[in-house]
């Protein structure tokens, strides 16, 4: 002798039900991450501040290789690591300005005598004092 069951049918409203509450949980989960402030968000001028640290390593690079090129090495090792400290400062000038905006001031000058110096191949005690003084202002300003 066979027992039969009857056979339970879910009720489609439950179904429904369920699928709303489980989406109702992933739009909450997303608007609480979104809500939550992210390491960016602590220091707006963080990125300002490492390009400043970029530029400041750069000038150590240069105040490396600059004396080298007194001694008989190419000068093309230290005018590329000064370029690219400029760069990397120039990208960043308009935020750091709002750090110290004297400080960016003296950076630019700093820059601009430490090239003319290369450029007219001055020797190093000359270039490297102003290099220097460069990367301890900017190592300043990275500071947050």
């Amino acid at each position: 002798m066979a027992v039969y069951r009857k056979r339970r049918r879910i009720h489609p409203a439950l179904i429904i039900g369920f699928v709303i509450l489980i989406i109702g949980g992933l739009i909450l989960a997303a608007v609480l991450i979104r809500l939550q402030p992210g390491p960016a968000s602590a220091d707006p001028l963080a990125g300002a501040r490492a390009k400043a640290l970029e530029a400041a390593q750069g000038l150590e690079v240069f105040t490396i290789e600059y004396p080298q090129a007194a001694q008989g090495a190419e000068l093309s090792g230290a005018v590329g690591a000064l370029n690219r400290a400029q760069a990397a400062f120039e990208s960043a000038r308009g935020d750091l300005s709002r750090i110290d905006a004297a400080a960016v001031d003296k950076v630019t000058d700093d820059f601009a005598e430490v090239k003319e110096k290369v450029n007219a191949h001055a020797p190093a005690e000359e270039v490297l004092p102003l290099a220097e003084d460069a990367r301890e202002t900017l190592l300043a300003l990275a500071k947050p």
